[in-house]
């Protein structure tokens, strides 16, 4: 049996020690029913996993001695920008993605999106999809959670700094070309831009052109958006392990 892992944000870990939250020490006294010295695993969400053993002490709960659980980074990140949907089907993306290996989600208003975020309940929304991930990353066994942004608009997207470097790929339901990995994609970085239902607005393609974007068609089908984003990030990530493994092979 697989030992039980629990989020633990950086700032709660200190000299071998690490503090539960109140929701991660409910989930192990209350719902799992974890006791004194059982062993367990944590993450901080930012890249650093541990071993340890478990102690109670009224309500608080603390994981002591914590080893350091080694692992490999991956050598590309992936950034997926993704337009909004509705909002179980956005969140559904969040967690699938999650369990693929995105570091990045950037959720984008484009032309043809239905879905606006008022000012005023970002910060909430934001709390929530940030859950949603850290969930996703315990359950999947990552060490780091995604990072997600604040919702831009496309254009926005488009001078974002951080994205101006490595390859970045936007699918389009129109295009000719479907994907074929060549070396100039297996950069650094490499963004996935994925539209909303009612797909993309043609001067939005010009604009990602111009800015770098590769424009490709994920097949012949109509895909829903959750679909679409979950089918390019699989893509990707497949050809990008196939890639590793044949390196690893010549070394």
């Amino acid at each position: 049996m697989s030992r039980r892992r629990f989020y633990v944000p950086r700032d709660s870990i200190h000299d071998g020690v690490a503090a539960l939250p109140p929701s991660q020490a409910h989930h192990l006294r209350n719902v799992l029913r974890l006791g004194a010295g059982d062993i367990v695993e944590i993450f901080d969400g930012e890249g650093s996993g541990y071993v340890g053993s478990v102690e109670i002490r009224g309500s608080r709960v603390r994981i002591r001695d914590l080893e350091k659980i080694p692992f490999e980074k991956a050598r590309i990140a992936l950034t997926l920008a993704v337009a909004l949907i509705k909002s179980s089907k956005f969140e559904w993306i969040l967690e699938k993605a999650t369990e693929l290996g995105i570091e990045e989600i950037i959720p984008l208003t484009t032309r043809f999106s239905e879905i606006r975020i008022a000012d005023s309940r970002i910060d909430s929304r934001l709390e929530r999809w940030n859950r949603i991930v850290q969930e996703a990353s315990r359950q999947c066994g990552r060490f780091s959670a995604p990072q997600v942004h604040k919702p831009l608009s496309f254009q926005e997207s488009l001078r974002v700094q951080g994205l101006s470097t490595g390859a970045k790929l936007l699918f389009y339901e129109k295009a000719e070309a479907y994907w074929k990995p060549e070396p100039i994609h297996f950069t650094e970085r490499i963004v996935l831009c994925v539209g909303p239902e009612g797909g993309w607005d043609p001067e939005e393609i010009k604009q990602a052109t111009e800015a770098g974007y590769q424009i490709f068609s994920l097949g012949p089908f109509v895909l829903r958006a959750e679909t679409a984003a979950i089918a390019a990030v699989s893509i990707v990530q497949h050809q990008i392990h196939l890639l590793d493994a044949e390196n690893a092979d010549l070394r």
